[in-house]
């Protein structure tokens, strides 16, 4: 039996992640579906057991919607608290969009999922040991990234602002901001000097710093 992520769609048949979100249902079947028709499958994937989704409020799917900056480090930065995060990217031939983290004394493993949206990605995670931690990273690629984040609060969002420990301008970093939908308005701190916004450029993820022997913030 085989279970797969489906989509309803309107009288055209349009759909869409971030608008329908709620639009969606768990399809167990032997017989092939049409492809338009399914969203992923995730069969034998405890992310969308019944309980994993009873967890999630009756959430099928998880989504993040974010923008992201490079801004420089703000001369008050050591006002707001951090959290040290260690995170490294499974190889795709493990999981593709797979992420294990090690922040202060939890351990996290991420799958996440591009859509169509730069701003909105499907997210799953869930805590795991540190043993099961260990035997992940054996099957990462690139190099670990570490990481200071110090979260600050303004105009109704904590901003996440993250300097990496082997960046080549230390004076620059990433911020981001979780949002409730993709069209909300955001209120950047005064005090953070943003050189652009970099939410739709791939050269900013996480996983192509973690590519780099040494991260380069600022494009040559």
């Amino acid at each position: 039996m085989n279970r797969y992520i489906v989509k309803f769609t309107d009288n055209n048949g349009n759909y869409s992640f971030a608008d329908r979100k709620n639009e969606l249902a768990i399809l167990e079947t032997e017989e092939d579906l049409p492809v338009d028709s399914v969203i992923a499958d995730v069969t034998g994937n405890d992310f969308y057991s019944e309980k994993a989704i009873e967890k999630r409020g009756g959430k099928i799917l998880s989504l993040e919607i974010e923008r992201k900056w490079l801004v420089k480090v703000p001369d008050n930065v050591e006002n707001f608290p951090y959290e040290n995060i260690e995170q490294a990217y499974l190889s795709p031939e493990i999981i593709s969009g797979g992420r294990i983290r090690h922040m202060d004394d939890k351990f996290i493993y991420t799958e996440k999922v591009s859509t169509s949206d730069p701003r909105v990605r499907i997210e799953n995670e869930k805590e795991i040991t540190a043993d099961e931690y260990r035997s992940l990273l054996k099957n990462t690629v690139g190099n670990i990234i570490k990481k200071r984040r110090y979260l600050i609060p303004y105009g109704g969002h904590t901003f996440e602002l993250d300097i990496f420990e082997n960046a080549a301008e230390g004076d620059h970093a990433l911020m981001e901001a979780e949002l409730d939908s993709k069209d909300e308005a955001v209120e950047l701190p005064p005090f953070v000097d943003v050189v652009s916004e970099v939410t739709d450029d791939v050269y900013y993820t996480n996983r192509n710093l973690s590519a780099m022997d040494i991260i380069r913030l600022l494009k040559k």
